[in-house]
C-alpha cells in the first residue's frame, strides 16, 4: 500500500499569513540554498521558490511528490523523493551546485512523529546548515527551548542548547492546518552558535554522558554517576574535578556543566 500524507502523520499548512511569516522570517537571498523538508502540497514551496528562485525539497510520499512534480519545473525544485533522515546535506548542496563553503537553509512543517529524529539530524549536520525554520508540536518545542530547573529539560535540550540559538517565533493552531491536528504548533528559528562550544571530538562524549547523568531522572548526579563508576567516591571525584554540586539532579545542571563532565569523562579513571 502507498503511504499517504495521512498515514504518515502529515497536516498540510494552509494559512497563507503563517506562510508569509515563515519566508519573512528566513529572510532569503535569491540564490541561497534552500532544503524544504516535508513540502507536502507546496504552499509553503511556493514561496521559498519565490524568495530563492530555485530550491531543493524532500519528500517521502510518492503521491505528493508526483504532485510537486507537476507543480514546479525541475529548474525551480530539485526533488528528492526519499526519507529526509537518510539525506545528507552535503548531497544537497552538491546537486544544487554550490561551493565547498556553502551552508543550506532548511525550512519545514514536520510530521510530529519525526521530529526528534530530524532535531537530532540537523545537530549531526549542523556544519552544514546557516539557519532553519521547523515547525513541532508546542509541547515538543518546549522541551528543545527548555532552560535547566523544569521537567522539560532533558538531553535533547542540552545539546540543542549547546549547538544552535534557538527562537520561538509564533504558534500556529489547529485550524492553520488540513487536516486538523489535535494540537497547537510551534514555529522556531534557528542559528548556529558562534562559539561552537560543542565540537565534533567531544558530541560523542557529551551524549554519553548526558545518557549518564539523565538515566533516572529522580536521583541525584552523584547516584547515577555512582552506577556507571561503580563506587561513590569514584563520582565524587569526578563532580569535584568539575566542580559540580552531586547533590544536583541532572534537570538542574546547565549545558555548560555536561561540557565540563564531558571533558573528563576519558580520564575519570584516572581521577
Amino acid at each position: 500500500m502507498t503511504p499517504s500524507g495521512k498515514s504518515l502523520g502529515q497536516h498540510f499548512l494552509i494559512d497563507r499569513g503563517a506562510v508569509r511569516r515563515i519566508v519573512d522570517a528566513l529572510a532569503l537571498h535569491p540564490g541561497e540554498p534552500v532544503l524544504e523538508i516535508g513540502p507536502g502540497k507546496g504552499a509553503l514551496t511556493r514561496e521559498l521558490v519565490r524568495a530563492a528562485g530555485r530550491i531543493a525539497a524532500v519528500e517521502i510520499d510518492p503521491m505528493l511528490a508526483s504532485r510537486l512534480r507537476r507543480q514546479f519545473d525541475a529548474d525551480r525544485l530539485l526533488l528528492f523523493e526519499q526519507d529526509v533522515l537518510r539525506l545528507d546535506p552535503a548531497a544537497v548542496l552538491e546537486a544544487l551546485g554550490t561551493g565547498d563553503d556553502a551552508h543550506l537553509v532548511l525550512a519545514g512543517n514536520l510530521p510530529y512523529r519525526i521530529s526528534k529524529p530530524v532535531a537530532q539530524m540537523v545537530i549531526r549536520h549542523r556544519r552544514r546548515i546557516d539557519r532553519a525554520i521547523l515547525m513541532f508540536q508546542r509541547e515538543v518545542a518546549r522541551r528543545m527551548t527548555a532552560a535547566p530547573g523544569g521537567r522539560d529539560y532533558g538531553p535533547l535540550s542540552v545539546l540543542l542548547a549547546l549547538t544552535f540559538r534557538i527562537e520561538t517565533l509564533f504558534d500556529l493552531p489547529p485550524r492553520a492546518f488540513s487536516p486538523r491536528p489535535r494540537v497547537v504548533s510551534t514555529v522556531t528559528l534557528w542559528r548556529e552558535r558562534d562559539d561552537r562550544p560543542l565540537t565534533g571530538e567531544h558530541e560523542r562524549r557529551v551524549r554519553t554522558v548526558l545518557a549518564a547523568c539523565f538515566a533516572r531522572r529522580r536521583r541525584t548526579l552523584r547516584n547515577n554517576l555512582r552506577a556507571v563508576f561503580g563506587e561513590e567516591q569514584h563520582a565524587e571525584r569526578v563532580l569535584a574535578a568539575a566542580g559540580i554540586d552531586g547533590g544536583l539532579r541532572a534537570e538542574a545542571l546547565p549545558p555548560e556543566g555536561f561540557l565540563r563532565l564531558a571533558a573528563l569523562w576519558e580520564e575519570a579513571p584516572l581521577l
